[in-house]
């Protein structure tokens, strides 16, 4: 495996980033909680509010007793799900489904940590001691999408994208790539949007830990391909000071232009004769 440095310097050289890149790592015992350099916090945050913390530089770090959310709670495995919450009574009530059977299912099919976890750090990676479980990266959908070819490049299409458009940091971002081992996208939820105040054209993108480096590096190996010339000229300038060769950038390569290239050129070898 690549130094962790060098992974995240790199991933902030070829994606246009406004937030900082989040680690978060589930720990099992109190001792593994309280060596973790963070702040713990003393009055109940949602998990969604502290991973908007760490976008902005921030590390935190907090225990069932602070959780402030019921849904994340359950899903990071600090406490076990209810009856309720299973049967389908939960999700009807908040009004997200048409019938509680259709929440039933939902719930059932929902990835969920196994309970267990004494607590959940929260923080920019960069920031990380030893290695976290999941990688979160918030963007628009264009550098998502970068995410994604990067991922692909390397283990190809991943063809069991998990959404419903609710419990989206927690679920969708986070226990989804951790139990599944592959990279997931959510398009937030309605409670992630209303209390971290996300903007509208953000969205999240979760990466097992153990897929970071080489889903970084596919991003960099498909920059000839899919960059206009402009973006390869200023990720040549970041990636240089890392010990990148300028050279290894080619203009005039961007697949889409160079395929509207050859259509023109048949169009006047038509129109010639």
């Amino acid at each position: 495996m690549t130094n962790m440095k060098d992974d995240v310097e790199k991933a902030y050289a070829l994606l246009k980033l406004e937030r900082r890149i989040v680690g978060v790592k589930l720990v099992y015992s109190k001792e593994e909680f309280d060596k973790n350099d963070a702040v713990e916090v003393i009055a109940p945050i949602s998990y969604c509010v502290a991973v908007k913390c760490a976008t902005l530089g921030h590390s935190i770090k907090f225990t069932a007793a602070t959780s402030g959310c019921k849904g994340s709670t359950r899903a990071l495995g600090l406490k076990a799900p209810t009856e309720k919450f299973y049967d389908g009574t939960d999700g009807c009530n908040l009004g997200l489904y048409s019938s509680q059977t259709i929440a039933a299912d939902v719930a059932q099919k929902m990835k969920i940590c196994p309970v267990g976890t004494y607590g959940v750090i929260v923080k920019p990676i960069e920031k990380f001691e030893n290695t976290p479980d999941v990688v979160l990266i918030i963007s628009d959908s264009r550098t998502c999408m970068r995410i994604i070819q990067g991922y692909s490049y390397f283990y190809g299409i991943q063809d069991s994208f998990c959404l419903t458009g609710n419990q989206a940091v927690c679920v969708e971002g986070t226990v989804v790539p951790i139990m599944t081992q592959k990279i997931n996208i959510s398009m937030f939820c309605s409670g992630t949007r209303f209390l971290a105040k996300w903007k509208d054209t953000e969205v999240i993108v979760g990466v097992p830990y153990e897929k970071f480096s080489q889903t970084i590096e596919g991003i960099r190996l498909t920059v000839n391909a899919v960059e206009m010339d402009e973006r390869k000229k200023e990720i040549m300038h970041k990636l240089e000071p890392l010990g990148y060769p300028r050279d290894e950038i080619k203009l005039g390569t961007t697949y889409y232009l160079k395929l509207e290239e050859e259509k023109k050129k048949r169009r006047r070898s038509k129109e010639n004769g």
